[in-house]
């Protein structure tokens, strides 16, 4: 006797609420671990989409994005670009991402003395990760390389006029502070300086030698944490003078 659509339908149902219940307790057991790509985000898709069996997106999203990774650092109007994808399981994506950075920072909260540059890089690098947004933040220190205050001062390009440096100059003084890092990412791409960034670079410590601030270091990072530091990477021609004018302590 042949079946009626809805019954079925309805075997596909229970099939997949099968598979889910599998797919909890497998989570529930071992995490990710021996998830492949796919079934990771088949799992996250879960959350979004309740009844839907969600393999055949997972697939979807990696043939889009490439690989996994590009998928989680994609941005809300990215991911919705693939069919399938709405505005609830975008959000849940880039939620994800977002609560890691977080949990990330708060991991690596600052010392309050600081002992090299790579420390510093260190401790910037998770406000950058995965971030689909240009962000600036401040790093200001005293002259025992301690650090007085982390802020972020911006978001956008370093370039733009809602980036206000004299704003920047007037929170040294405030906070007493003989020393000054600065940090901003390129989401879209390489963590490399611009000749852009560079140009900001020189005038902003033109302004801070003025008040006797050291521009220690500009940061650069990229979405997947790469970074360059440009006293590292040999460009502190476009930095203050010698920290020495300033008494400073060096940093190895």
């Amino acid at each position: 006797m042949e079946r009626s659509a809805e019954s079925v339908e309805n075997d596909k149902v229970n099939l997949h609420e099968g598979h889910r219940e599998r797919m909890h307790k497998r989570f529930e057991q071992e995490g990710f671990g021996n998830f492949e790509p796919h079934q990771v985000l088949e799992y996250i898709l879960y959350f979004s989409i309740p009844r839907k069996d969600t393999n055949e997106l997972a697939h979807r999203l990696l043939d889009h994005f490439g690989c996994i990774a590009n998928v989680m650092r994609a941005s809300q109007q990215e991911l919705m670009e693939v069919r399938g994808i709405g505005l609830s399981t975008a959000r849940l994506i880039t939620m994800i991402m977002e609560a890691n950075r977080y949990y990330q920072k708060s991991l690596s909260s600052a010392p309050r003395m600081f002992r090299s540059l790579d420390q510093i890089e260190d401790v910037l690098a998770p406000y950058f990760y995965g971030a689909s947004s240009e962000l600036v933040y401040a790093l200001f220190l005293d002259d025992q390389n301690g650090m007085l205050r982390l802020d972020e001062v911006a978001q956008g390009s370093v370039n733009e006029a809602a980036f206000s440096k004299r704003e920047l100059i007037r929170q040294a003084v405030r906070l007493g502070a003989t020393q000054l890092v600065l940090a901003h990412n390129h989401p879209m791409g390489l963590a490399l300086p611009s000749g852009a960034d560079l140009q900001f670079t020189r005038k902003l410590a033109e302004m801070l030698d003025h008040v006797g601030v050291a521009f220690l270091d500009h940061i650069i990072f990229d979405k997947k944490g790469d970074r360059i530091s440009l006293r590292q990477s040999g460009r502190s021609e476009y930095l203050v003078p010698a920290i020495e004018e300033h008494k400073q302590r060096s940093m190895p």
